[in-house]
């Protein structure tokens, strides 16, 4: 999928996905019990325009390598195919996909993957030993963090692509746990992708 977690409303720390290069951690008082909440973000994979385009320009120049060959792109109302240059900031495309008119785009406009997700659900998980997941309660608000069930999967609905959703998790260590870099807690997002049409 196309969607990531984010630590901040600005989308600049992505929650690292199989590595532990940039994960959703904090340090919790095992012996006494703490809990500790956090706002988490969901969006699609995005950047901005390096340079502007014009409306017959087949190459464009964008910030982060964030988008891979046969991928579809949306700038502004236009849907573009990326043809080459997946993986890197220099793109090759096939302009006015899916019957969408190529326009002139500026620079530092929003590049975003072209889908949309509808049935969206966060899960907490352990991935090995026993489960802790019961550490973890998801909400869409804060206040709601302190009715939630511990454990339970969370419905976020649906989101375009151009949409970024919020929720908080708090995670709560018990009293007396010796906990020391624990890292195979984590949140699974489920959903169905769709193309933007």
């Amino acid at each position: 999928m196309a969607i990531h977690l984010f630590k901040d409303a600005e989308l600049t720390q992505q929650v690292s996905e199989g590595t532990m290069t940039s994960p959703d951690s904090d340090t919790y008082n095992g012996t006494d019990g703490e809990s500790k909440d956090r706002e988490l973000f969901l969006a699609n994979e995005q950047t901005t325009l390096a340079s502007a385009i014009n409306d017959t320009t087949t190459t464009l120049q964008i910030v982060d390598a964030r988008f891979t060959d046969g991928e579809a792109i949306v700038i502004g109302s236009e849907q573009m195919l990326v043809v080459s240059g997946g993986g890197t900031t220099q793109l090759t495309f096939e302009r006015g996909y899916a019957g969408t008119t190529s326009g002139n785009h500026s620079s530092g406009t929003k590049v975003y993957s072209a889908y949309n997700y509808t049935g969206l659900l966060i899960q907490p998980i352990d991935n090995a030993g026993p489960s802790e997941a019961t550490w973890v309660k998801l909400a869409a608000n804060q206040a709601g963090l302190d009715s939630a069930v511990a454990g339970e999967s969370l419905n976020l609905g649906d989101k375009a692509h151009n949409a970024t959703l919020s929720f908080w998790r708090r995670v709560t260590v018990p009293a007396g746990t010796p906990v020391q870099n624990k890292t195979d807690i984590k949140l699974r997002v489920t959903g169905t992708e769709s193309p933007v049409i």
